[in-house]
């Protein structure tokens, strides 16, 4: 065997692009390879998911919102009978491509583990089938609370259910109403004057900015939108009379441009507003007028004609996550699809019989509502009131009993899951003067905060306005 080192023209002779076309035919054999495998692998393992997306903190604050699922290879169509949401709660799917979003209807309740699963999920090429399952544990969404007092400066405090925490968050002189979004607070105080002003805010306060209002005067009616950023109220000059003046006109704002002119909602030749509220998941708002007429209102066209919807006494509320409206008519009290504007009269409740007059009705989730009854005694005063849950069906679950004249209920609230429910009470009516602000209130006044579930109370706390209420008492 030769031993001789090759020659200069030996190595002379070797081409460089011989020497990386091979290298070349080596890393695409291996990348051949590897991709083979990896086909291989998709087409016996089927679909996967890396981590799902999801917001913690916000699918237990508000309605609509998704749990997304990436899979490493396009999917063949999946429906909603293949996804389950443990412990229960109501859905609907997108899919398209790569990704399954399973969007709740409502908002999950705080605190709680929950696991989405996808079934017989298959590749869009075909392949074996698999299971996508994602558990997460929701978040606790800040809770917060209105405390005016005699000694000090009005609060807005951040609580929580147990009320073993209190932290002040906004302070002023006077503070007449404020509204929660899922990012900022809305808080009206009244100047020395009598005049109405708006201050946004972070949740903890921070950042104050005070936001345009259409002049001198008061405000009412105050609400924030659960998407989009926007608030709204009703608008009445200081200096009306009878000469003229806006009284009680409907405007509406966006957080996001707080020094930008308010916008007036056209609700008619009349444009006197009673009551109103924003529609979730929509650019709409139903009105309802001085004149006792409702109307549906597009903020997106606002040259368009409001849509008429009879006549009303009073409207009771929206339920979150949906267009269903409560609203009182002299018949009755019936529920409104606004998306097809098609009514039915309100469920009525298992043994309303013995519970005693109904009182206000507020929605809650999944057709269910919070009512008020109360029960006359003998001498034709008030004996007793009661907050029962009232399911779609019909099925009641006793909340709260008060008994006795002393203690009146004055607005019920649920909270954004419908696990909850914030009875406000006002302790001894006849001694609990009120106070002397544009919206008078008790002296003192107590949120239970009640499991709708089996009726168990969790907490008292001293304040009214608790977050989950979408318009003020």
């Amino acid at each position: 065997m030769s031993t001789e080192r090759p020659t200069r023209r030996a190595l002379r002779g070797r081409r460089p692009g011989a020497t990386f076309g091979r290298s070349l035919a080596v890393v695409l054999a291996a990348l051949v390879l590897v991709g083979g495998v990896g086909a291989a692998v998709s087409l016996t393992q089927g679909p996967r998911a890396g981590a799902a997306a999801v917001d913690a903190q916000a699918v237990a604050a508000a309605a609509g919102q998704r749990v997304v699922f990436t899979t490493n290879q396009p999917l063949a169509p999946v429906t909603a009978g293949q996804v389950s949401v443990e412990p229960d709660a109501r859905f609907t799917i997108a899919a398209s491509g790569r990704n399954i979003a399973v969007q709740f209807t409502y908002a999950l309740d705080p605190d709680t583990e929950y696991t989405v699963r996808i079934d017989d999920v298959t590749g869009a090429s075909g392949g074996p089938a698999s299971t996508l399952r994602h558990t997460f544990t929701t978040g606790t969404p800040p809770l917060f609370v209105l405390q005016r007092q005699d000694d000090a400066d009005d609060a807005i405090f951040s609580t929580n259910l147990a009320g073993d925490r209190a932290v002040p968050v906004f302070t002023d002189e006077q503070i007449e109403d404020y509204r929660a979004s899922r990012t900022a607070l809305v808080v009206q105080t009244t100047d020395a004057a009598g005049a109405a002003r708006l201050v946004t805010t972070g949740l903890d306060g921070s950042e104050p900015t005070e936001l345009a209002l259409p002049g001198e005067g008061t405000i009412a009616g105050l609400q924030v939108a659960d998407q989009g950023g926007f608030v709204g109220y009703t608008y009445t000059d200081l200096d009306i009379s009878a000469s003229g003046g806006i009284e009680s006109t409907l405007f509406i704002a966006s957080l996001s441009e707080p020094g930008a002119d308010p916008v007036a909602i056209d609700v008619g030749e009349d444009s006197r507003v009673v009551q109103w509220a924003f529609v979730p998941e929509t650019s709409a708002l139903i009105v309802l007028t001085f004149d006792g007429q409702l109307r549906l209102v597009d903020t997106a066209d606002l040259d368009a004609e409001p849509v008429l919807l009879g006549g009303a006494l009073a409207l009771s509320g929206i339920e979150r996550g949906t267009a269903r409206a409560i609203v009182e008519r002299t018949e009755g009290t019936v529920v409104i699809d606004l998306t097809d504007l098609s009514e039915e009269p309100l469920v009525a409740a298992d043994g309303a019989e013995s519970l005693g007059i109904p009182g206000p009705v507020t929605p809650s989730v999944a057709g269910s509502t919070l009512r008020t009854f109360t029960r006359m005694g003998e001498d034709g005063f008030p004996a007793a009131q009661s907050v029962v849950r009232v399911d779609a069906d019909g099925a009641v679950t006793p909340l709260l009993e008060l008994a006795g004249p002393g203690d009146a209920v004055m607005q019920t609230c649920a909270s954004p899951s419908g696990r909850y429910a914030a009875v406000i009470v006002t302790p001894d009516l006849v001694s609990n003067t009120y106070d002397t602000y544009t919206r008078p209130l008790p002296t003192r006044i107590e949120t239970h905060i009640i499991d709708t579930r089996d009726g168990e109370g969790v907490t008292v706390i001293e304040g009214t306005d608790i977050s989950w209420c979408q318009v003020a008492i």
